[in-house]
């Protein structure tokens, strides 16, 4: 192939993705903004609901923590119309126990209420529906746009958009000449106002590129996770019917047996995971039901290894956990896909990093969109002055192409 030909192709190529980066980025621009400054609150997402409801999250510390055992008996004890379903250890917030529990008498609310509760004293704090807190207004927004059902599609193809436009991008970015490396990796402050928005936009594109595309990435897994999901399951030769068998566990029955304390059922957990912490625990929701446990293992990274464990609720015997070789796929997502998008996964570093990639993200579109409404005003301007040059000529390029 001849170096004319290789240029001529090479030359094509970089407008063809130039056009595809303009697209992507008109297309997306403006839920990409929504979703990277929600994006950027949730990274500290815990710490801000915190400090903006210190009524139900601050405690004076007496004595040790209540075990989850003696949080349940408290509250019912407390609230004897309540039977506790489901109870969660909010590490992150101040060690709260979240609950989830069903009053006798009363109708079925949906979604459950959060009754948070004091953990070293088993008080009830309060309780919010936390989809219409702020926190929870900004989560929702983030993962669907507060639009039902098919919002939350538009979120994960603008997220696939942003993966083209960080390709493209990249793609754009490759100077034509080696010289013009520098000029690409850093800004030159000395310039033109437009000078200054093209190489901000060019130097964060590329510096960030690796980072915003992983959370971009990761986006779209999250948002098609049932997909992802039973993929995961088929790469490791699992039948699909068998997916749902993994949530639909039983105990066996034993009539006129009691059902073990929270406290028993865990047992068989620390017999054979001795450092494992429990972090919540879903009650049997009939006779038939088993105990369901989060458990969290120690592990190098801030994640930790976390596991689901079903415990029949009249023997303590484990009947299933997540720990079994054919779930291992699917246990390493659902470990990492989450911390990775909001990078939580490796402490204070990253997530900062986070927070940046994702003000970064909007700062692209702004820089971005400068660039290309500069470049549309000019060729305007141009066709304009064309059109008073030559009229005619003009007049029947248009029927030419009308024809």
């Amino acid at each position: 192939m001849s170096s004319k030909r290789l240029k001529d192709i090479v030359k094509h190529q970089h407008k063809w993705y130039g056009k595809w980066h303009t697209i992507a980025g008109l297309s997306a621009g403006f839920v990409l903004i929504i979703v990277s400054l929600t994006g950027a609150l949730l990274v500290f997402e815990q710490e801000l609901d915190v400090w903006l409801n210190p009524d139900l999250f601050t405690f004076e510390e007496k004595g040790k923590l209540l075990s989850l055992q003696e949080v349940r008996e408290k509250v019912e004890y407390d609230h004897p119309t309540w039977e506790v379903e489901r109870l969660f250890i909010q590490d992150q917030k101040n060690n709260a126990i979240l609950l989830f529990a069903e009053e006798t008498g009363k109708p079925h609310r949906h979604p459950h209420p959060q009754i948070i509760v004091n953990p070293y004293t088993g008080e009830v704090m309060g309780s919010r529906i936390y989809k219409y807190s702020l926190m929870g207004v900004i989560r929702n927004l983030h993962r669907t746009l507060l639009i039902p059902f098919i919002g939350r599609y538009l979120v994960g193809l603008s997220s696939l958009f942003c993966v083209i436009l960080m390709i493209t991008g990249l793609r754009q970015w490759i100077p034509k000449k080696r010289k013009q490396l520098k000029d690409r990796l850093t800004v030159r402050w000395s310039g033109s106002k437009k000078r200054i928005n093209y190489d901000v936009h060019n130097s964060l594109g590329f510096y960030f590129s690796p980072f915003i595309t992983l959370i971009a990435i990761t986006g779209v897994m999250i948002t098609f996770s049932t997909i992802v999901l039973l993929f995961l399951f088929l790469l490791n030769f699992q039948a699909p019917e068998s997916l749902a068998s993994i949530f639909n566990q039983k105990s066996t029955y034993v009539e006129g047996k009691t059902q073990l304390s929270i406290d028993e059922a865990s047992k068989a957990i620390f017999l054979t995971m001795p450092e494992a912490e429990i972090t919540g625990v879903s009650m049997p929701f009939d006779s038939a039901g088993t105990y369901q446990f989060n458990v969290r293992e120690p592990s190098s990274s801030q994640v930790g290894d976390n596991s689901f464990v079903s415990i029949d609720q009249y023997s303590g015997k484990i009947v299933f956990t997540s720990d079994q070789k054919e779930l291992q796929l699917g246990k390493v997502y659902t470990n990492w896909i989450t911390p990775i998008h909001y990078g939580t996964f490796g402490g204070l570093p990253t997530r900062i990093l986070a927070l940046i990639s994702a003000l970064v993200t909007c700062t692209l579109f702004f820089t971005g969109f400068y660039i290309w409404y500069g470049r549309w005003k000019k060729r305007k301007k141009s066709k304009i002055k064309r059109k008073k040059l030559n009229p005619t000529r003009t007049k029947n390029s248009t029927r030419q192409k009308a024809s």
